[in-house]
């Protein structure tokens, strides 16, 4: 049987397991002597007591675990019984059974609970939440109950089966009425553990004198077993720790010191189940504390010190067969490498230390060793290949030649070099004409024997292989079902040779995956059902399709659990089997699918040496591993593509952990803020079978159409749209039909980044269109201010001067405004963000004009800042069809000029030239002399709109009233300069 380890290794608080139990999800819970532990398959989840922390478990051992009818999950622990909360993930404690030592636990209906403990029988209301203890009961019908401890409590038809300290007590459900049984063998004698088999029978184990026994149904007859147990009562009392019958009738005992035991009833015996180092699937050890069947059938054992070793009774595929019979351990004697079954069901091994034939029935080994200071009796002890053929006769290639096993003389005989040297042999195989292959590392590397000539030939005389004479050794041949002679050479790939044609082709590894061999140094070479040749490299696998000339290559990238395969066989259901370092994998017949199976499903070796596979001839596969030979039936192996118990055990937003989503939830939701839209939900599938065949499906339909298939149990999503998804999810078995599994679902609903809502675009438009309409108002009133001192003749030259001044730094260019709103509904279409920058710049261009309204004169410093704003907005528009550079020293920022002066040159010089981008239009600003030069490259516009032809005379006019310098005005056929005196 394949026993599966849980250890501190894997996440258990501690080694010592006092009871396992199941929960309604499925979830398999141990408790350990410092903590509880909950098991998921793959991952381990503790629940420790917390000083100060009511919800949290006992500090106690606990010693049994119980769901009862209702799916309500129970732990009795030494100081009290309390209850797990699914929902809070909390434990509810009892107050009743405060400070009472609880051994077990059963449920009768719905809210009555049976609790065996220290002190006597409760039996608990959970409706009521009332206890009471048939041991201080002065009722008649308790007798058998009064001043009691109960050791163990089993409840089946109606009737309670109890193990207490003054025997076996059975209990009428109905009734209530409890009986002490007599069995005089037995008296005074408590039982430690019950429980009845299918006929009846009542199994029992005690720490007295007698161990383990067995009463007939009528309470008659007893039976006792104390001969399988090795301990006497002054070595161990407590040897044997509990009986078990499971499922299917089968009767198991756990010991403290003769590990498992099963009850054969055939010969009404028990068979011992064992620790061996050889066989790395077996149990971790020979004591046991506690043992649980769960609702699958697998059985879970609880150890002491090694944690819980779980199997399932009723598989076991992979067996091992060991080339010795002892002493394993020397001279590699345990690695398996040459391998032949003989017509009469023997197997013939060979390793590095001989030669051994294994008789299947009688299980005795026969060695052929050479040894010191002894007459030879094979050529060498390093032996890599054997063969039987057609006369049940045994060919054996070993370091320094060959041997021949005569069956009918029963001789080890030594074939003459003069017929095969005494060369390292490779393989030894037979082609479909019964002739014999050698493949050696000599010079000439490939002989053959001929059947029908009884001659030994080498490749130097044959007429079509002869030039590959000295090419390299060889390591194997296959000859297929068309006639074709496969012949691998060493690290120089395969030789196929057509035997009806003559024709020969060398196959290579290609640096292209399918375009040729995946590695050349080939070890076995085997054909499917199809007609594709498979070869094995230390490289990975490849089918070769002769006839469509098409390869197909599997390695670690593509399934494969390593690169380096080795044996390799092809089933009668056309399944390809290979050895490969890490396990062994499974090539469905549709050659797209692997399965990987590794130590947890039982194999006995993850390592396999380059040597071929064969089949027996019952159709079992034997491959030879570093741990034995294999052996199997792959018949026996079904692929199963069975729906399994799934959930999401949490979810994590950059790399922070939740767990609101409960088992039991229906159609839970999720919410999450704009920001938290990168995240992954963690799946798990209650595969306690075989693990390693876990597939996932899921999509987050919302986001995405197409499902994902997978064995990571991890769900990622990153940088995923605010709106509302639906997350779907499923697990099974295998990776075979998805439509049969329901998918649960989570709804998830992101919320949006702000500024990509309707909301805020619609708040945007407003207050777009509040500023333009607070804008125009501000702009009619001025309008009408200046209108009224125009009108005032008595004013001073200068006080119209700079009321028309004024009116030119308020009448912004129509177009500017026109431009800028058209540029500002294009960017909130396209990049809200830009389109928000550009809003804050025109916003600051007006709060400045608003500022400065009745200002003379600004600091030049504020009209860069300000004026950059203005450039900023026209090189939005523009891009790099407008270039302003910007060269005004620091020294200079104290002096005033008017305000909008540099704006109002820039829009000038953009109104009155053609901007494009091959032709772009260069605004320089600097500093000369005592002025602020504006200057531009002149590419004039035929046409200019909305010019009046009176800014740049009203604004010289202007500083004929600020400055006793000029402003100076220059135009050239290539540019066009002003320049304005500093103040």
């Amino acid at each position: 049987m394949n026993f599966h380890k849980l250890d501190l290794q894997n996440g258990l608080h501690d080694g010592t397991a006092r009871c396992v139990g199941q929960d309604k999800f499925g979830f398999i819970w141990i408790g350990t002597i410092a903590a509880l532990n909950r098991f998921d398959g793959k991952t381990v989840k503790q629940f420790t007591n917390l000083p100060g922390n009511p919800q949290s478990p006992y500090g106690s051992q606990p010693r049994c675990m119980h769901s009862d009818k209702k799916g309500r999950f129970w732990i009795g622990c030494e100081t009290g019984l309390m209850e797990y909360d699914f929902k809070t993930a909390g434990f509810r404690k009892i107050e009743a059974f405060k400070s009472i030592f609880i051994t077990s636990i059963a449920s009768i209906n719905d809210s009555i609970l049976l609790v065996g403990t220290r002190k006597g029988l409760f039996r608990y209301n959970y409706n009521s939440n009332t206890a009471f203890n048939y041991a201080v009961s002065k009722n008649m019908a308790d007798s058998a109950l009064q001043n009691n401890a109960i050791n163990d409590v089993y409840f089946s038809n109606s009737r309670l089966l109890l193990g207490t300290n003054k025997g076996l007590v059975i209990m009428d459900a109905l009734t209530g009425k409890s009986n002490l049984v007599s069995i005089p063998a037995m008296a005074n004698m408590p039982v430690i553990s019950v429980r009845p088999d299918h006929a009846g029978n009542i199994w029992m184990t005690t720490y007295s004198e007698i161990k383990l026994v067995k009463l007939s149904a009528d309470l008659k007859k007893l039976t006792i077993y104390d001969q399988y147990s090795t301990a006497q009562l002054n070595t161990q009392p407590l040897n044997v720790i509990a009986v078990m019958v499971d499922n299917k009738d089968r009767v198991w005992v756990i010991t403290a010191i003769d590990g498992l035991m099963q009850y054969q009833p055939s010969t009404d015996s028990f068979v011992k189940h064992l620790y061996n180092s050889n066989f790395p699937s077996g149990p971790s050890g020979n004591t046991y504390r506690s043992i649980f069947q769960d609702n699958t059938g697998i059985i879970w054992l609880g150890c002491d010190v090694t944690g819980v070793n779980y199997f399932e009774p009723d598989q076991n595929l992979f067996t091992a067969v060991f080339p010795f019979p002892d002493r394993l351990d020397e001279r590699a004697r345990r690695t398996g490498r040459a391998v032949a079954e003989d017509k009469d069901g023997n197997l013939w091994m060979g390793n590095h230390d001989g030669v051994t034939k294994y008789n299947i029935k009688t299980k005795n080994y026969s060695v052929w060793r050479n040894d010191e200071n002894k007459t030879p009796v094979i050529g060498n002890n390093v032996v890599r290949s054997m063969l039987c053929d057609d006369e049940n006769n045994i060919w054996i290639g070993t370091a320094s030649g060959v041997n021949y096993y005569d069956h009918a003389t029963g001789k080890m005989e030594m074939v003459d070099e003069k017929k095969l040297p005494g060369s390292f042999y490779n393989s030894i195989n037979k082609d479909r004409s019964g002739n014999i292959w050698f493949c050696t590392n000599d010079s000439a590397s490939l002989y053959w024997y001929s059947l029908a000539e009884k001659k030994f030939y080498n490749i130097s005389v044959h007429p079509q292989l002869k030039k590959y004479k000295g090419f390299s050794p060889t390591s194997y041949v296959l000859e297929d079902s068309k006639n074709r002679l496969w012949i691998s050479f060493s690290r120089k790939g395969v030789v196929m040779l057509n035997k009806r044609t003559g024709q020969t082709k060398h196959y290579v590894a290609s640096d292209t995956m399918n375009k040729g061999l995946i590695g050349n140094q080939v070890v076995d070479i085997k054909e499917d059902k199809d007609g594709v040749i498979w070869v094995t490299s230390f490289n990975g696998i490849t089918g070769i399709d002769v006839e469509r000339n098409r390869f197909i290559s599997f390695n670690n990238k593509n399934g494969l659990a390593g690169n380096m395969t080795a044996p390799l066989v092809v089933d009668s259901l056309n399944r390809v089997w290979v050895g490969v370092n890490g396990g062994m994998a499974m090539l469905h017949p549709d050659r797209k699918r692997l399965t990987n199976f590794t130590i947890n499903d039982g194999l006995p070796s993850i390592g396999f040496p380059e040597h071929a596979g064969i089949t027996a001839a019952n159709g079992d596969i034997i491959l030879p591993s570093y741990n034995g030979f294999i052996r199997f039936d792959p018949l026996a192996y079904k692929e199963e593509t069975q729906s399994l118990l799934f959930y999401i055990s949490g979810y994590s937003i950059f790399d922070k952990s939740y767990n609101s989503i409960k088992e039991g939830d229906e159609d839970p939701v999720l919410k999450l803020k704009p920001h938290e839209n990168s995240f992954t939900f963690n799946l798990v599938a209650l595969n306690y079978r075989s693990p390693s065949q876990t597939w996932f499906a899921y999509k987050l339909d919302g986001f995405e159409k197409e499902w994902h298939y997978t064995q990571d149990p991890k769900a990622v999503y990153t940088n995923v749209p605010g709106a509302e998804y639906t997350f779907l999810y499923k697990a099974m078995v295998g990776n075979g039909n998805w439509d049969k599994v329901v998918a649960k679902t989570v709804s998830i609903k992101l919320a949006t980044v702000f500024y990509k809502t309707n909301l805020f675009r619609i708040a945007l438009l407003l207050l777009i269109a509040s500023f333009f309409y607070a804008l125009y108002k501000y702009r009619t009133k001025q309008q009408r201010q200046l209108y009224q001192l125009k009108s005032k003749a008595q004013l001073l030259e200068k006080e119209k001067t700079m009321v028309m001044y004024e009116s030119l730094k308020q009448q912004l260019n129509p177009h500017f405004l026109f431009n800028s709103l058209t540029s500002l509904s294009g960017l909130i279409e396209t990049n809200q963000q830009v389109a928000g920058d550009f809003l804050e710049q025109m916003s600051g261009i007006y709060r400045y004009i608003l500022k400065n309204g009745d200002t003379e004169t600004v600091f030049l410093k504020d009209e860069i800042e300000f004026v950059q704003l203005y450039i900023n907005m026209q090189q939005t528009r523009f891009k790099k069809g407008l270039q302003i550079n910007m060269n005004v020293p620091d020294e200079y920022f104290h002096y005033k000029i008017a305000p909008v002066t540099l704006q109002n040159l820039i829009e000038n010089a953009i109104k009155h030239n053609v901007i494009d981008v091959t032709t772009p239009l260069v605004i320089n600003i600097f500093i000369e002399d005592d002025y602020v030069v504006v200057k531009n490259n002149l590419q004039l516009k035929h046409v200019v709109e909305t010019s009046n032809k009176k800014g740049l005379a009203q604004f010289t006019t202007l500083y004929r009233y600020l400055s006793n310098l000029p402003v100076v005005i220059e135009e050239t056929d290539n540019y066009f300069l002003i320049k304005v005196p500093l103040i």
